[in-house]
C-alpha cells in the first residue's frame, strides 16, 4: 500500500530536530523527468511536535503532528557487537586506526543491506550519540570493499559530539575515519560533519538547497559557544571549500581556524597515512585564522587574486530588476543602508528586494521591524508573494488556501525578531539573534528597521560616536557570516520646497551622523512621487565599481499588492555629482 505524505513525514521526521528541510516530493517526483526526480523541492518545517510541509513544484502542502514528546525522541539502535570482525579492523588498521583509536569511537561491523551493490556486506559502523542521553540514535555504515554507504536512523549531530571536552578547542573533519585519524594523531575533540561535503557547489558556496542540511550545527550550539576556538579540517577540494565556508559562516568567522593539509594530501586520512601522526597533529597545530582580520602575505590571498584575474569581479545579485540592477546589485557581507523621507515606502522596497532574493536565489531572512508587529508585516509579504490583495477591498483578495500556501513560503523564507517584553533592543541584542538565525536557519540577509527604535544608551558618548561604533559592528557582523545587512535609518527632519515636495534626502542627510555615508556600502534613497505611484530609487553610494554606480531609477508602486514593478520604458541615469 502507497504512504500518504503525512505518513512519510511522520516516519521520517521522527527522529529529526527542529529545523528547516528539504526533501523529495512523494506526490510529483516520480512523474518528473528522469534528471529532476532526485531534486529536493518539498520543504519541511519541524516545530516539535508540528510539522509543516510545502512542495515549490507541484504545491503539495499540509501539517501533521508527531507522535512521541520531544524529550523521548532517542531512537535507540538495537545493540550491535562491539568486536570488530577480523577484515573489518584490518580495513581500518590499514587506514591507519589502531585498535584503541577504534574502540574508543564505538566502531562496529557487520553485515548491512548496501542498495548500490544490491546485497549485504561486510560494513563497518559509526554509531552516533544523541549528548544528552548518551544513548546511540543513528548508525552510519560503510562498506569495506568499495564506497558503498547506508544508515540506520538519520544522523543529525556531529560524530563524536558527545566526547567533546566542553571548554576546549573542537576540529571538524569531514567524515568519520577523518575524525579517528585526527584522534589517532593525539588531537583532542575531533569531530565529523554528518553528511559529508555538500553534492552541489558553485562559485565556493554551497547550493540553496544543500543549505538546508546544516541543523547539526545548530544542534550543537551550545557546545561550540563554550569552545575556545574551531578549526575546521575538511577536504581541501572544492565541495570541502564549500562545507567549510559554510560552517564558518554559522559558527561565525572571527571563532574559525583553518587547517592547510600537505600539498600532496587531500585530508586527514590521507596525511596519516602519508607522512604519520606528527603532521597531522602539526597541521592542526598551525591551522591558521580565518581571513577576517589580521595581517597576511599577499600568498594567503594567491587563489582569489587568480579567480578574479581570470573570472573577474563579477556583479552581485540582481534585485529583480533591470534598471535597479544597473545602478547597484546584492552583495554578501556588505552593508545596504536604505533611507527616504517617512512614508515613502523605505520599508515596503526592502521588502521586495528580500522577495525577490528568495524567489531567485532561495534566500533566509532575518527580520528585525520595530514599526511593523510580525503577523501584520506577514500580511504585507504574503500580498508581495501571491499578488492579490491580503485585505477585504474593492479588488479581489487572496483565498484562504492560498493564504495558506503562502504562509508556508514565508515560513521558509524569513524568521522574526520581536522586542515582546516592552524593553528596547540593543544592537548586540539584534546581532546576537542575527548569529543565531544564521546558525539554525542558514539566513543569508539581515533587516534593522529603522535604526531610531535601537536602545543607543548613550552614557558619557555621543550619538556619533555610538552610531560610528554600532555601524562598525554592523560590518564586522555581515563580513563574519557573508551575509547582507539592509538598514533603514530616516533622515534628519527635512522641510518642503517651494513646489510643496520634500528634497532627496542622501547619505548626509541621515540623523546624527556621517558615519551613515562613510560605512555604507551600497546607499539607497527611496522617494516617493505619489502624484503617479512612481518611485524613485537613487544610489548615492557604491563602494566597489563592479556592483553598480551611482544614479537614479524609477520603479512604479502597485497600491493594491505593495509590488513593485519596472516603469515602462525606463532606465537607470547616471547621477550628476
Amino acid at each position: 500500500m502507497t504512504m500518504t505524505t503525512p505518513e512519510i513525514v511522520r516516519q521520517d521526521f521522527l527522529n529529526r530536530p527542529n529545523g528547516q528541510y528539504r526533501e523529495t516530493c512523494p506526490v510529483c517526483s516520480h512523474q518528473r523527468k528522469k534528471v529532476n526526480q532526485s531534486e529536493r523541492v518539498l520543504s519541511v518545517a519541524v516545530t516539535w511536535p508540528d510539522v509543516k510541509w510545502m512542495c515549490h513544484h507541484c504545491g503539495e502542502s499540509g501539517a501533521t503532528t508527531l507522535e512521541k514528546p520531544r524529550e523521548n525522541i532517542v531512537k535507540f539502535v538495537p545493540p550491535v557487537k562491539r568486536e570488530l570482525e577480523p577484515d573489518a579492523q584490518s580495513y581500518l588498521v590499514e587506514r591507519g586506526l589502531s585498535p584503541a583509536t577504534l574502540s574508543a569511537g564505538g566502531v562496529l561491523s557487520g553485515q548491512k543491506y548496501i542498495r548500490d551493490v544490491g546485497k549485504e556486506v561486510l560494513c563497518v559502523g559509526f554509531p552516533y550519540v544523541e549528548p544528552a542521553t548518551d544513548k546511540t540514535y543513528a548508525v552510519k555504515w560503510r562498506s569495506v570493499d568499495g564506497k558503498g554507504f547506508t544508515q540506520e536512523s538519520a544522523a543529525a549531530t556531529f560524530y563524536g559530539i558527545e566526547k567533546v571536552k566542553i571548554g576546549e578547542t573542537i576540529v571538524i573533519a569531514e567524515g568519520e575515519i577523518d575524525a579517528l585519524s585526527l584522534r589517532e594523531a593525539g588531537v583532542r575533540n575531533a569531530v565529523s560533519v554528518p553528511n559529508g561535503a555538500p553534492v552541489k557547489v558553485s562559485d565556493g558556496l554551497v547550493d540553496p538547497v544543500e543549505d538546508r542540511k546544516f541543523g547539526y550545527v545548530w544542534a550543537a550550539n551550545e557546545i561550540f559557544k563554550a569552545a575556545d576556538k574551531i578549526i575546521i579540517a575538511v577536504d581541501k577540494d572544492g565541495p570541502g571549500k564549500a562545507l567549510a565556508e559554510e560552517l564558518a559562516r554559522r559558527i561565525g568567522k572571527p571563532r574559525c581556524f583553518s587547517v592547510e593539509w600537505p600539498d600532496d594530501c587531500k585530508d586527514a586520512n590521507d596525511t596519516l597515512l602519508k607522512y604519520g601522526k606528527a603532521r597531522v597533529a602539526n597541521s592542526v597545530d598551525e591551522a591558521e585564522p580565518w581571513p577576517i582580520a589580521g595581517l597576511y602575505d599577499a600568498d594567503h590571498y594567491s587563489d582569489q587574486v587568480k579567480t578574479l584575474y581570470k573570472n573577474g569581479a563579477g556583479k552581485g545579485l540582481s534585485t529583480g530588476y533591470a534598471n535597479v540592477d544597473a545602478l547597484f546589485t546584492i552583495k554578501t557581507g556588505m552593508v545596504h543602508v536604505i533611507t527616504g523621507v517617512p512614508s515613502m515606502g523605505k520599508s515596503e522596497f526592502v521588502d521586495q528586494l528580500l522577495f525577490n532574493l528568495s524567489q531567485r536565489y532561495d534566500w533566509r531572512h532575518a527580520v528585525c521591524s520595530f514599526e511593523n508587529p510580525p503577523h501584520m508585516h506577514i500580511g504585507k509579504l504574503l500580498e508581495k508573494t501571491l499578488g492579490k490583495p491580503f485585505h477585504e477591498g474593492p479588488s479581489p483578495r487572496m483565498s484562504e488556501d492560498e493564504m495558506e500556501r503562502g504562509l508556508d513560503w514565508i515560513n521558509d523564507h524569513f524568521i522574526f525578531m520581536e522586542q515582546s517584553d516592552g524593553t528596547s533592543a540593543s544592537i548586540d541584542d539584534i546581532l546576537d539573534r542575527g548569529s543565531a538565525a544564521v546558525q539554525r536557519m542558514g539566513v543569508r540577509s539581515l533587516v534593522i528597521d529603522p535604526y531610531n527604535y535601537l536602545d543607543m544608551n548613550l552614557g558619557s558618548k555621543s550619538e556619533t560616536n555610538l552610531i560610528s561604533e554600532m555601524l562598525s559592528k554592523v560590518r564586522n557582523w555581515a563580513a563574519a557570516h557573508d551575509a547582507a545587512v539592509f538598514f533603514i535609518a530616516h533622515p534628519a527632519k527635512l522641510y518642503r520646497q517651494t513646489d510643496g515636495n520634500y528634497p532627496v534626502p542622501k547619505g548626509y542627510d541621515i540623523s546624527s551622523s556621517a558615519s551613515w555615508f562613510s560605512k555604507a556600502d551600497i546607499g539607497i534613497t527611496v522617494h516617493r512621487n505619489f502624484e503617479v505611484d512612481l518611485v524613485e530609487i537613487h544610489c548615492w553610494k557604491v563602494r566597489f565599481k563592479h556592483l553598480g554606480k551611482q544614479g537614479m531609477t524609477e520603479l512604479k508602486y502597485e497600491v493594491k499588492t505593495g509590488q513593485y514593478v519596472e516603469a515602462q520604458d525606463n532606465w537607470a541615469t547616471e547621477a550628476t555629482l
